[in-house]
């Protein structure tokens, strides 16, 4: 043992996790030759992907841990008494994750061949290290836990239009093909409805940006409120709206649509400040699936069923 002190590094290494209940004069004939390891703070000890065969007791300072994909937030901090390595040294694999120093680090350095040493002296030192390596299975579990819950809420945003709420076109591109592909498996109809809020610039432009939000907010929450939980609405672009209605033909569609219509007319809308905004009407276009219909098709054929119903004077449903 070098660098510091014998009895400063004595009443370091007695702090240890590793040494807790363990008489550190029996073992100090192991530890004699172990070196004593200095990092400069933001110094690499371990880097991910590379073979590591020592464990590292902390003397003094903190350690910081990385995951390769993140070396901006650290996954957990080390600090004195605590150690780290062992892992790698007992399953021989490549490090997972980087390990740097937080902050002006005094490390001991102990080889794969005496810390089997210093287990095999004693059971002290074997319980130990059974706990300090359930505390490392139990924390990378609770950090799958929230990568996984990380990965749900990304890939919630990643489908979810965040005006409205509703479905967004990523969404309707990745699903229109399934949701396709399961109705004619099943023998099911679908029809799909397109909606475009007449005149939406001209609103925009008269009572600003904040009240064509709203306005777009209250026209989805009245669609979801009208259709059925099976329905499927999304928001295609701008001021268009797409509802997919699994198992129904063309003239269900087409009373559903009306009755959206009706609904989004008779829907009050306020300002933030609370004054009443002007009715809103909607054109719709409606299509039904055919037995050869591919995705685009379904798409191009409401689309044009949309436009056919703005030419001719809006706020009505056409196919």
């Amino acid at each position: 043992m070098n660098t510091l002190s014998r009895d400063t590094l004595r009443d370091a290494i007695a702090r240890q996790e590793l040494f807790q209940r363990v008489r550190i004069e029996d073992v100090e004939g192991i530890l004699d030759r172990c070196e004593v390891l200095e990092l400069d703070r933001d110094e690499t000890l371990i880097q991910a992907g590379q073979t590591n065969h020592d464990l590292y007791l902390i003397l003094e300072g903190s350690l910081r841990v990385h995951l390769a994909a993140d070396m901006h937030t650290p996954v957990i901090t080390l600090h004195a008494g605590q150690s780290v390595g062992e892992v790698s040294v007992i399953d021989h694999q490549s490090a997972s994750a980087s390990v740097i120093a937080d902050s002006h680090c005094r490390l001991l350095v102990i080889s794969e061949e005496r810390l089997w040493m210093l287990v095999e002296s004693s059971h002290a030192i074997a319980s130990n290290m059974l706990v300090i390596l359930s505390q490392r299975l139990r924390y990378g579990n609770s950090v799958i836990n929230k990568i996984k819950e990380l990965l749900r809420e990304y890939e919630y945003n990643a489908t979810i239009d965040p005006l409205t709420s509703l479905y967004n076109r990523r969404w309707l591109d990745n699903m229109l093909e399934r949701v396709m592909h399961r109705c004619k498996t099943n023998h099911q109809p679908l029809s799909v409805i397109m909606i475009d809020i007449d005149y939406f610039k001209q609103f925009n432009d008269t009572h600003g940006h904040l009240a064509g939000d709203e306005a777009l907010r209250v026209v989805a929450r009245t669609m979801l409120q009208s259709l059925r939980p099976e329905d499927m609405v999304t928001r295609f672009g701008g001021e268009e709206l797409l509802a997919l209605l699994p198992g129904l033909e063309l003239e269900a569609a087409r009373r559903v649509a009306e009755r959206l219509r009706l609904a989004i007319a008779a829907t009050p809308i306020q300002d933030n400040d609370g004054k009443p905004l002007p009715a809103l009407t909607i054109s719709a276009g409606i299509s039904e699936m055919e037995d050869d219909t591919e995705p685009l098709d379904l798409i191009n054929k409401v689309d044009a069923a949309l436009y056919r119903a703005k030419h001719q004077g809006r706020n009505c449903v056409c196919d």
